[in-house]
């Protein structure tokens, strides 16, 4: 069965001489960039077995990019570890991996050690500067791998937040990727001349789609700096300067540029198409964008890592009122996305609310050494006749008098923040466990797109935020913290939610 490895090779003897990856300092043609894997696996395939975790703590680049692929030629899978993250949260995701192998940038050594790791580390320095010849010995290694690859073996793994207090890996194989990716390229014109310009970082996974998507048709991915996202005219000069055509993009990134008039300053009136996804579009920030550039495609996307990027998508062709909300639109080929009821109905009166279900192509291999979680998200269903594997969203939808599908928040205590899943249960877990901090309770305000905390202690709120960011992503990090002296309980005897409820509106 095909591998991404088939489909990268198939793009470097196409496209070989073509750019392939452009991080700002280094470009690399589809050629160069094939070659460095093999050279990289060939060097992993000496220490790690079939189907094993590789962690890479590590900014974007073209050598991460390198190392990436480098893992599944050694037939391992890659999980890229975002360095933004506290050292404490990086332990917790090695933990869940149980990763014996760990490659990191020099500039990211201090933080791998402070996580408290004591596996092997391996310098991506060192194996990307090496990797341009490969010993007979490693290309024997290589070749006897390859066969035994197939497409339902692991390709990635991607963490999400765990409402026990330690994020969940969802791992995706190979099969998944070329299905979905199949599909994304065909339905939205990708091809050899688009320049896609990558804004999530890897351990995102929105950045399939534009790693991907450039493989399978020779495009070319330009990664876009982190902190460029700061300085709307610097990153507005760097797409510009760089040619790129599209946009695949978290909301928040759009709504930066957007926010701080950024548009203003220049449009790059080559990009063609905007695809967006992560949490709800303002229609404001939208309206922007298409005021700015009124030729280009707009597309929002949903779906959660668990089924490959996205489900659905709805393609906008006008201007929408403040007032209204974006449909999520419909499935991709090869999925089924319905909505059951808490009876494990389908749902399809207009108005009626229901959990967002996906069965079909591209649903995840499991969550990573956690069997009870999988079990429970991913369900056998009696569809169309038969049996199927379904993952259940979590996630609440509507349909529309018009027959559209519409995007209804959460059914439980996860929250879309910042283009991120994340459940609020997590951020309680780690607030209650600062010594000083005996109960608290976190809510999401929608109006103010902001995550409130509530908490009894002796500590005060500005040293709960400094210990707080040493322990979660910044993203996590409540944007107000309230201390209280007592906590409000139910008759049940729980925290009463729905009077801190009532202070948000």
């Amino acid at each position: 069965m095909e591998t991404i490895l088939d489909r990268l090779e198939l793009t470097e003897k196409e496209y070989g001489s073509r750019p392939a990856v452009d991080d700002g300092s280094v470009c690399l043609t589809y050629k160069e960039l094939a070659s460095k894997a093999r050279g990289i696996g060939g060097a992993l395939s000496a220490q790690i077995s079939k189907g094993e975790p590789v962690a890479i703590l590590a900014e974007k680049s073209t050598a991460t990019l390198c190392c990436m692929y480098g893992v599944v030629y050694a037939g391992g899978f890659y999980v890229s570890v975002n360095p933004e993250q506290p050292p404490e949260r990086i332990r917790k995701i090695l933990d869940v991996l149980e990763s014996r192998i760990v490659v990191v940038d020099q500039a990211r050594r201090e933080q791998l050690t402070a996580s408290g790791y004591t596996g092997k580390v391996l310098s991506l320095e060192e194996l990307y500067s090496g990797a341009d010849e490969i010993s007979e010995e490693a290309a024997a290694r290589l070749a006897a791998i390859r066969p035994q690859m197939g497409g339902e073996d692991p390709l990635y793994g991607v963490f999400t937040s765990g409402s026990t207090g330690n994020p969940k890996g969802i791992i995706v194989g190979h099969k998944s990727v070329l299905d979905f990716i199949g599909h994304f390229t065909q339905i939205f014109g990708i091809t050899c001349e688009d320049i896609m310009g990558n804004q999530a970082p890897f351990d995102f996974d929105v950045s399939v789609k534009d790693l991907y998507s450039c493989m399978f048709t020779g495009a070319e991915v330009v990664l876009i700096p982190r902190e460029f996202f700061s300085t709307p005219p610097r990153l507005l000069d760097y797409i510009c300067d760089k040619n790129v055509t599209v946009l695949v993009w978290a909301v928040s990134a759009l709504c930066i540029v957007s926010g701080l008039k950024g548009l203003r300053y220049r449009v790059p009136e080559k990009v063609r198409i905007i695809m967006f996804s992560g949490e709800v579009m303002p229609i404001k920030h939208l309206q922007i964008w298409q005021d700015a550039l009124p030729n280009a495609e707009y597309v929002n996307l949903y779906g959660p890592s668990e089924i490959t990027c996205n489900c659905t998508y709805y393609r906008i062709e006008r201007k929408f009122e403040k007032t209204e909300k974006l449909p999520i639109g419909g499935a991709f080929p090869g999925r089924t996305v319905f909505l059951m009821d808490d009876e494990g109905r389908i749902v399809t009166e207009p108005g009626v609310s229901g959990e967002i279900c996906c069965a079909g192509e591209s649903l995840a291999i499991c969550y990573y050494n956690n069997p009870e979680q999988t079990a429970k998200q991913f369900i056998m269903y009696e569809l169309d006749g038969r049996e199927q594997r379904v993952y259940k969203t979590g996630d609440l939808a509507a349909y529309g008098t018009d027959g559209e599908l519409y995007f209804a928040g959460r059914g439980d205590f996860q929250i879309k923040h910042m283009g991120h899943r994340i459940e609020l249960e997590e951020i309680e877990t780690n607030f209650m466990a600062l010594d000083g901090v005996a109960r608290a309770v976190c809510l999401f305000d929608e109006k103010k797109n902001r995550i409130v905390c509530w908490y009894m202690g002796d500590i005060e709120p500005r040293e709960v935020r400094i210990r707080l960011k040493e322990k979660v992503p910044a993203y996590m990090v409540p944007g107000r913290i309230n201390q209280v002296e007592d906590m409000p309980y139910n008759k049940n005897g729980k925290i009463d939610r729905a009077y801190f409820r009532s202070l948000l509106a």
